[in-house]
């Protein structure tokens, strides 16, 4: 049998956060090779001296999920990420790398608040689907962005191992 069940879950302690800490973003065509091994990627090498941008974040600020989709009739499963951040205080450079980010085909590095990074469009990329923009109504509505990346990949997101340093802005 190919799709073997090899091992369980335990309970484990409660030391798990949630939430996601920074999110890097690149132009997917920037991004040269990915040396991946037993589901976890332990080097990205970037085109020529192109890096990943820095998308800073507030605590609390956004939330990246992962839902896998399987069809008995279709024998098809894929994998879904989306992750969905807010950029504040609209500006009109913020609007023009909003305009970019929804044009672009993008890979993301999403640090979680336990401190993991995982790889977001590994082999198809993500998109900026939806990007809501705006002044809000009252005194403590948002001024800015929510942006949200959508992917769609054949297999989890994978783990990144590698440093950071070298291939981030």
């Amino acid at each position: 049998m190919s799709c073997e069940l090899v091992q369980g879950a335990e309970i484990g302690c409660r030391d798990n956060v949630g939430g996601v800490e920074v999110i890097y973003i690149a132009n997917f065509d920037n991004v040269q090779s990915i040396t991946s091994t037993s589901g976890v990627i332990s080097d990205i090498t970037m085109v020529g001296t192109t890096k990943f941008f820095t998308f800073q974040l507030n605590k609390e600020d956004a939330q990246y999920d992962s839902t896998t989709t399987s069809s008995i009739e279709t024998g098809t499963t894929f994998y879904e990420s989306t992750t969905v951040f807010t950029m504040k205080k609209m500006s009109a450079s913020q609007k023009n790398s909003l305009s970019n980010l929804s044009k672009a085909r993008l890979m993301a590095i999403v640090k979680d608040a336990n401190g993991t990074l995982w790889v977001l469009g590994e082999t198809r990329g993500v998109d900026a689907l939806e990007i809501t923009n705006g002044s809000g109504k009252a005194m403590g509505d948002l001024n800015g962005a929510t942006v949200t990346l959508t992917g769609k990949e054949p297999d989890f997101d994978k783990a990144f191992t590698g440093t950071l340093a070298t291939i981030i802005d």
